[in-house]
C-alpha cells in the first residue's frame, strides 16, 4: 500500500510538473500571440502615420509653391510699375524740354518792328473797347 501511494504520489509529481510545463508553453504561445497582433496593430496605425506624414508634406509643398508664387508676382509687379513710372518721366522730360524750346524759339522769332506792331495793336484795342 505503501508503494502504491508513493508510485501514486511520484506519477502525480511528473503529472503536475508536466501539466506545470504545459501551462507556460500555452501561455507563452499566448503571449506571443498578443504580442503579434500587437505588432499588426501597431504595422497598420504607422501606416496611417505615414499617410498623414506624406499628406501634410504635401499641404507643406503648396504652401511654399503659392508663397513663392505670391512673392513672384508682388516683384513682378513693381518691375512693372517701375517701368511706367519711368516712361511717364521720360514722357514728361521730353514734353517739358519741347515747350520750353518753342517758347525761346518763338521768342527769339520775334522781332522788334513786330513786337511794336503788336503793342501798337493792343493799344488800338483797348481805344476802341474804351468808348
Amino acid at each position: 500500500s505503501n508503494g502504491i501511494n508513493a508510485e501514486y504520489g511520484y506519477s502525480a509529481n511528473i503529472e503536475a510538473t508536466m501539466s506545470e510545463g504545459k501551462q507556460v508553453q500555452m501561455q507563452a504561445y499566448t503571449d506571443a500571440i498578443e504580442e503579434e497582433k500587437a505588432a499588426v496593430a501597431s504595422l497598420s496605425a504607422s501606416s496611417d502615420i505615414f499617410d498623414i506624414k506624406r499628406e501634410l508634406a504635401a499641404l507643406e509643398v503648396e504652401a511654399e509653391y503659392r508663397r513663392r508664387i505670391k512673392q513672384v508676382s508682388v516683384e513682378v509687379k513693381k518691375r512693372l510699375d517701375y517701368q511706367v513710372e519711368l516712361e511717364n518721366t521720360k514722357k514728361a522730360f521730353i514734353r517739358d524740354h519741347i515747350i520750353g524750346w518753342l517758347e525761346s524759339e518763338v521768342i527769339a522769332s520775334i522781332t522788334p518792328e513786330q513786337e511794336e506792331a503788336n503793342i501798337n495793336q493792343c493799344i488800338a484795342s483797348l481805344g476802341m473797347l474804351a468808348q
